[in-house]
């Protein structure tokens, strides 16, 4: 893909160049046919109406570098929000795909030791309890240990 983009001065001296060529190949008398161009001429002013000077010369190559550019954007784009979207994913599904792989081998080795469907189910509620236990402890020593920064700041402000 050539995304390269000539300037008027840069095509003028292509031009040239090609006109070069070709009359030293016509002077050698090999010349077969004159080089396919890219470039559109400018739209003539009294043609187009409303307007006053005749506008740049169209180029092709602008013209698809511009498409190019713009389906590249729009790519990079797609590409961080999926990227957002699969760090989001891992950061949700790794902890809960751990969690139901804990709970299935805390029910599998339930089973293995003899317990029967209920046992198993109350295993997995007193489990359960435990979890809820453990986290109203974290809460409260987090409530608490919010609580004594608070007063420790106030203490510091009413000394100053």
């Amino acid at each position: 893909m050539d995304l390269f983009l000539e300037t008027p001065q840069q095509q003028a001296e292509r031009m040239l160049r090609q006109q070069q060529r070709l009359m030293e190949m016509q002077m050698q008398g090999v010349a077969n046919q004159a080089p396919v161009q890219n470039v559109v001429p400018a739209a003539v002013p009294a043609a187009v109406p409303g307007c006053e000077s005749a506008p740049e010369a169209y180029s092709v190559q602008q013209d698809s570098y511009a498409q190019e550019l713009a389906f590249d954007k729009h790519r990079a784009r797609r590409r961080r929000w999926a990227q957002r979207l699969r760090t989001l994913a891992m950061i949700v599904l790794i902890p809960l795909g751990l969690a139901a792989i804990f709970l299935a081998s805390y029910a599998l080795t339930c089973i293995l030791n003899g317990a029967s469907p209920n046992e198993v189910l109350q295993h997995l509620a007193a489990l359960g309890q435990r979890l809820d236990d453990v986290i109203t402890t974290i809460r409260a020593g987090w409530e608490s240990l919010r609580f004594s920064v608070r007063g420790s700041k106030r203490n510091l402000s009413a000394r100053q």
